[in-house]
């Protein structure tokens, strides 16, 4: 049915496809931008931000916070309140883009084409024009193309990586710090490990018999708020039972160790309440991101 009636007004169904699809991949897009500056600069990240836009994001966080009644997710997170337009210039910055094209593997001009498509899709949904069935089709067929940036970045970020387990090696101060650390762990309580690759490292937190198997939005984000800042992203498996902390080789060494130390904190951040009856205010956070247990594969 391409139409339906809310109350007393006739909508396209199409309009509503279209802007749920644009929401998931502008986080997508917002999540490839925060990778590639971490990766680059750690958590100095924001001092590479062109000022014009750190100014309207610090304009934009003074206005939100006198919105607290909408009982909303404070856009605390610079990439996750910019303007579409200021996303594509972070995105398209050239101090930044080899890191974007190792992410998704589009050349900078093609990039750029596919996010000025999607800037004039957005234009016509936010004047409340509506989609034929034929606009509908070259709409999602744009978005699509889009998706082939997301998979690249998916096998990159959540899925293989090329990430390997830091056991014994000397060489590496934070790997040998962690495992250190581990010394003596009961193992049938907590399970965890920590790997590498060229520009990342991740903490594992692996499933054991615990009453509460779902990690908890907003239990996680008070465990890790004093460095959330130093975080790339916390990881769930959408099945429960396990997750990740990521963050960048960038860190100094005592940044990481920090991280290390909150992470082997024996702290309850698990619940018996399935994600999608958590609060979206903190399960939908930016820096929570979810994974399948095994990768989906297209047959």
């Amino acid at each position: 049915m391409m139409l339906e009636f809310k109350e007393e007004m006739l909508i396209p169904k199409i309009n509503g496809d279209v802007y749920f699809s644009i929401f998931e991949l502008e986080n997508w897009l917002r999540r490839i931008c925060l990778t590639a500056y971490m990766i680059e600069y750690g958590d100095d990240w924001l001092k590479s931000v062109p000022k014009r836009v750190f100014e309207g994001y610090i304009q934009r966080t003074n206005r939100n916070q006198e919105l607290f009644y909408f009982d909303a997710d404070n856009e605390d997170n610079l990439i996750w309140s910019l303007t579409h337009a200021e996303l594509s210039q972070l995105l398209l910055e050239n101090n930044i883009y080899d890191r974007v094209h190792y992410l998704i593997g589009f050349s900078k001009e093609r990039f750029s084409q596919k996010l000025n498509e999607l800037r004039e899709i957005r234009n016509i949904l936010a004047h409340n024009r509506a989609l034929s069935e034929r606009t509908g089709m070259i709409v999602k067929g744009i978005i699509a193309s889009m998706h082939l940036a997301i998979d690249k970045f998916k096998t990159h970020i959540l899925y293989n990586g090329d990430y390997n387990i830091i056991w014994d090696d000397e060489t590496n101060e934070v790997g040998e710090y962690f495992n250190l650390q581990m010394e003596g762990n009961d193992w049938g309580k907590f399970q965890a490990f920590i790997e590498e690759n060229e520009y990342l490292y991740t903490l594992a937190c692996l499933p054991v018999d615990r009453p509460n198997i779902f990690p908890s939005g907003v239990k996680l984000l008070k465990k890790y708020k004093n460095v959330i800042d130093c975080i790339l992203s916390i990881q769930i498996n959408k099945q429960g039972a396990e997750y990740l902390i990521i963050f960048s080789k960038k860190l100094s060494v005592e940044k990481c160790k920090v991280i290390i130390n909150i992470f082997l904190q024996k702290d309850d951040v698990w619940t018996n309440r399935k994600f999608e009856e958590q609060h979206p205010r903190y399960i939908c956070h930016p820096k929570l991101w979810f994974y399948e247990n095994q990768r989906p594969i297209e047959e």
